[in-house]
């Protein structure tokens, strides 16, 4: 939907810039590659160090669970010859009812997870955003578009590496000075 929504709006900023004579000439464009610019800077690379850390700590934690139900499925197995049906059919019942909170928990941690990620980029696309105002401001760019990772639904397939602006706001992010 976004990429879709995005699509329209440069097709229609394009169109407008090339069918406006005196415009369309002088229209000049940017590209940034946010995932480079995560990759490539000091507090992007601590953002992703303690996503990282936060799923692996909430990944810890699944395994547990699924070990501890494997085990449970493991003693049912064992003593399903010499359960009564009535007793059977209680673990049988208690083993299903830990299953569907542990699909409970999944959905949790995974919600949690999201949340996390949103918590911590948030800040930092802000700053990628008003990164790249500035530099285009500054260089008089009229369009900046976000150039992915070449994956389905990618805007931006190929740019000029005249035209990326992805150097310049690691550097200014990492408080560098810019080209």
């Amino acid at each position: 939907m976004r990429n879709g929504l995005l699509a329209l709006c440069v097709v229609s900023v394009l169109a407008l810039a090339y069918g406006s004579p005196g415009w369309g000439k002088d229209l000049t464009i940017g590209v940034v590659e946010p995932q480079k610019v995560l990759d490539g800077t000091k507090e992007g690379k601590k953002i992703k160090e303690a996503l990282e850390e936060y799923v692996k700590a909430r990944q810890r934690m699944i395994e547990q669970e699924e070990d501890d139900l494997k085990q449970k499925q493991e003693e049912m197995a064992k003593q399903d010859a010499v359960l009564s049906p009535q007793a059977k059919q209680e673990k049988e019942e208690a083993f299903r009812q830990r299953v569907a909170t542990y699909q409970s928990h999944l959905q949790q941690l995974e919600g949690e997870v999201q949340s996390k990620r949103k918590e911590l980029l948030g800040g930092f696309t802000e700053r990628i955003e008003q990164v790249v105002r500035e530099i285009a401001e500054k260089d008089k760019i009229d369009l900046v578009l976000e150039k992915g990772d070449s994956g389905v639904g990618t805007l931006i397939l190929f740019s000029q590496s005249a035209i990326n602006l992805t150097d310049r706001v690691i550097q200014v992010l990492d408080g560098k000075s810019a080209k």
